[in-house]
């Protein structure tokens, strides 16, 4: 015969096992502040980095220019030296026309070329006249012209001989100056002129 079963005792309380409170949900905007208090310093530091980057970009862009363009020289073909443009000189006024009356023409010349402004100049000047014009002594003047200034000076005058193909004499002082020309020119009425003679080569 088996035995009448036992009847339970009281229930038992067992204890609560110490379980972690739960969470409360993250505010999103303290989850931001948080982030940007973390970030901000190196955003900073970016910053300031940056813009040092970029000053001495602006200050030294003159100097990193120069140094490209050595480096550029370095590697090609040297670059000429750089001259200062030449000045043309201006052309000289014509004192007279080449002919005229009962002259053909006059030619001129230094005796002993070349003439040095500031010094004296012995010019040697011929007259040729037309065919069939009595011979006569041709009186001359020997003008000169600054051509930096665009002065004209009077120097003097001087005769040629009634001989043909004879030639005329004058010694004048000529001016100081970088760029002269010498012209003689027939007394009027036929009133002629030589080419120039060019004393000095300039520049102005």
């Amino acid at each position: 015969m088996n035995p009448a079963p036992t009847s339970p005792g009281p229930d038992r309380v067992l204890p609560t096992p110490p379980f972690p409170p739960p969470r409360r949900p993250r505010d999103g905007r303290v989850a931001a502040a948080r982030a940007w208090r973390r970030l901000w310093p190196w955003l900073a530091a970016l910053a300031v980095v940056a813009l040092v980057v970029v000053t001495e970009l602006v200050l030294l862009q003159g100097r990193l220019r120069a140094d490209l363009a050595r480096l550029h020289e370095a590697g090609g073909a040297p670059r000429p030296p750089a001259t200062a443009p030449t000045v043309p000189l201006p052309p000289v006024p014509v004192a007279a026309p080449a002919a005229a009356g009962d002259v053909a023409g006059v030619r001129a010349r230094p005796l002993d070329p070349p003439c040095t402004p500031g010094a004296a100049c012995t010019v040697v000047v011929a007259v040729d006249r037309r065919a069939g014009t009595p011979a006569a002594p041709v009186a001359w003047r020997a003008l000169v012209v600054d051509r930096c200034h665009g002065t004209t000076t009077d120097l003097g005058a001087g005769t040629t001989p009634a001989a043909p193909g004879a030639w005329g004499l004058a010694t004048v002082p000529l001016p100081p100056g970088r760029a002269l020309a010498l012209v003689a020119v027939t007394a009027a009425p036929s009133r002629a002129a030589a080419a120039p003679v060019l004393i000095g080569a300039g520049p102005c």
